[in-house]
């Protein structure tokens, strides 16, 4: 592959994904090793994050990674918690032992990383192929005592219940029964954890809520004991209930509106008018008669301890965060994740869109 010309696509700042990388090999990082050597300073910055993007840590040298080392300790020296956004499921416990985190996951090679490129690199966890979805763990700081796990261990996410998709029969029903049959070992298997975790640590939490779909749930387990288990999906294995809950509808809960509130809503030759006038009567309906909103994780994580969301300059940090490895990571390597924003540029030549800096 032609490094120098992924490179200059980079500087000129065209689109560059980690799966346009997915055929690169040794030869290739040796391409771009020698561009950090030769290169003008935005090939250079472009080359160290194409490193970094196809090797983790490991791909840069010791002379990049002490100066990317160097520029993370400088940003964490002075770093104003951010929020993490797109966080669908995470893990909050109320502890500030990073490293009993770390080993209770089995998490190993942890790398220090600001909070802003914690974020980054976990949102990109979706991106790779195979085992480099779950190859690697952003764990936080202690955030007003709380520690959050993004991702899940790798025994967590290989169960020996699972069943391999391309097992399954092709006849729709039983294709069906097979996924819900999965999603629930997994069920079971975050539930566990959450309970092991609040035995170590006194108190955690694990939350789920789908950016693509209606989906959500949470566990809440104190000293070794399952306190709250709710999903969506799965309302019959409900545990307990909370405080938190009352005032609000269960996200599998029907709203209360008198019957045949949308009959009469006209259709017409654009959708959308139909559905515009649902919402409006939808959201009047529901002043009028004072009827409760749906709670879902955000809503519980936000009462019950700190939502990720929700971190600011307020916040009380303790520490500082790390990217880890999972089993799958150590036996597979660091997943690809491709960080425009992490260079370091001693002396810059002259300006571009990888001189930023946004650790």
């Amino acid at each position: 592959m032609d490094m120098r010309a992924v490179a200059d696509a980079l500087v000129a700042g065209k689109g560059v994904s980690t799966w346009d990388l997915r055929e690169t090999g040794p030869d290739d990082l040796l391409e771009l090793r020698e561009i950090r050597r030769t290169g003008n300073q935005a090939l250079r910055n472009a080359a160290l994050t194409l490193l970094f993007g196809l090797g983790g840590p490991d791909a840069l040298g010791e002379h990049d990674l002490a100066l990317v080392r160097r520029l993370i300790r400088s940003r964490l020296a002075v770093e104003v918690p951010v929020a993490m956004r797109y966080c669908e499921f995470w893990y909050a416990i109320r502890t500030g032992d990073q490293a009993a985190v770390l080993d209770a996951f089995g998490l190993s090679d942890p790398e220090p990383v600001t909070m802003s490129l914690g974020a980054e690199i976990w949102r990109q966890h979706h991106d790779g192929f195979g085992h480099q979805q779950c190859a690697r763990v952003y764990v936080s700081p202690a955030l007003d005592g709380w520690t959050f796990v993004f991702g899940r261990a790798s025994d967590d996410l290989h169960p020996a219940d699972v069943t391999e998709e391309s097992t399954w029969s092709i006849e729709p029903r039983e294709h069906y029964q097979a996924m819900l049959a999965n999603e629930k070992v997994r069920r079971d298997v975050d539930r566990e954890r959450c309970v092991a975790l609040s035995r170590r640590f006194g108190e955690a939490h694990n939350y789920y809520r789908s950016h693509g779909d209606s989906m959500t749930s949470w566990c809440v387990a104190e000293k070794g004991e399952l306190i709250r288990f709710y999903a969506n999906a799965a309302p019959e294995e409900s545990v307990g209930e909370l405080a938190a809950e009352n005032g609000y509808l269960l996200p599998h809960e029907d709203t209360p509106l008198p019957e045949g509130w949308a009959d009469d809503i006209p259709h017409t030759d654009d959708p959308l008018d139909w559905q515009r006038e649902f919402v409006r009567r939808h959201r009047r309906l529901k002043a009028e008669l004072d009827l409760p909103d749906h709670c879902d994780a955000d809503t519980i994580a936000e009462a019950l301890s700190v939502h990720p969301g929700k971190v600011g300059p307020r916040t009380r940090v303790e520490g500082h965060g790390v990217i880890a490895l999972t089993r799958c990571g150590r036996r597979y390597g660091h997943p690809r994740t491709l960080l425009r924003g992490l260079t370091y540029t001693p002396a810059p030549e002259r300006s571009s869109l990888l001189d930023e800096d946004r650790t």
